[in-house]
């Protein structure tokens, strides 16, 4: 199992300093959410979005090992012709080290941008998987291989993944139920393919864990996630899928249970990169 670290919202600098970070300290990979379509606001107002292929590219510019992953592109505000040339850029760039996930969003972004969610969302993604693929596995005059996930919450979508798409990034579920997962990924996977299984797993305070709990609780398809696995409150969700960043030994046993589920990457994801979260990290992979 490989481990990886998840950032957002940060400076194209400092996700450069992560990808460093992460290549000196046993981390394969950097995952970068898709900020610039996210529709954050602060309390005044103001966008707060980064977009993730700038952090990407200045990450790649100045590491020589460690992969990146878009986790994920919110596909309804994107197009079809222009996401795999971003795509091809960076894999070109950093030698092959480039990933794009897709996600299908989810109905409060896509209010947000004035766009319709789609309303055969397996479908939606089962055409934007084979083409993206068939984009990157030879309709590129440069930077093709790379490879294309998606982002899975219920069943439906993680069979679709599992039958489609080269890997699949789950987020906020308990050992048990990634473990779940990872059987019907490898149940339903054509024979002669093994698509990668990631999961974000956060490291974070208690308050900011518990705000981001709230925050994903009240979008309605992560609602049923949580209602699917039998968590009911914003604390049960911080207590059963998250790494607790104060008692770094209940976080390594926690992360045991999870490589025991048969994941491939653990993606872990603090709220920032500060000094607690770099001394936190590191002790992770001692």
């Amino acid at each position: 199992m490989d481990l990886a670290i998840c950032v957002r919202n940060l400076p194209a600098r400092d996700v450069a300093e992560v990808g460093r970070f992460a290549q000196d300290n046993g981390y394969a990979e950097v995952f970068v959410p898709d900020g610039a379509t996210g529709g954050a606001t602060d309390a005044e107002g103001r966008l707060t979005g980064r977009d993730a292929f700038a952090g990407f590219a200045a990450m790649f510019a100045a590491t020589s090992t460690v992969r990146g992953t878009l986790g994920v592109a919110a596909t309804p505000m994107h197009h079809r012709l222009v996401l795999p040339v971003i795509a091809s850029t960076l894999n070109e760039m950093s030698d092959g080290r480039f990933s794009l996930g897709l996600g299908v969003s989810h109905p409060e972004q896509t209010t947000r941008f004035g766009v319709a969610f789609p309303d055969k969302q397996i479908d939606y993604m089962r055409g934007w998987i084979r083409d993206l693929k068939a984009r990157s596995s030879g309709g590129m005059a440069y930077g093709g291989g790379w490879s294309v996930l998606i982002a899975a919450l219920g069943p439906r979508m993680v069979q679709l993944g599992a039958e489609e798409a080269d890997g699949l990034i789950l987020n906020w579920l308990t050992p048990e139920h990634a473990a779940s997962s990872v059987r019907r990924v490898r149940a339903a996977a054509p024979s002669g393919r093994t698509p990668r299984v990631a999961i974000y797993l956060r490291l974070m305070d208690a308050a900011a864990a518990r705000d981001d709990a709230v925050r994903y609780d009240a979008m309605a398809n992560y609602h049923r996630n949580f209602a699917a696995q039998g968590i009911n409150t914003a604390d049960d969700i911080v207590t059963l899928t998250t790494l607790p960043r104060h008692d770094l030994g209940a976080a390594r046993a926690r992360l045991e249970e999870y490589r025991a589920s048969g994941l491939d990457t653990v993606c872990i994801y603090p709220i920032s990169f500060d000094t607690e979260d770099r001394r936190a990290l590191k002790e992770l992979t001692r």
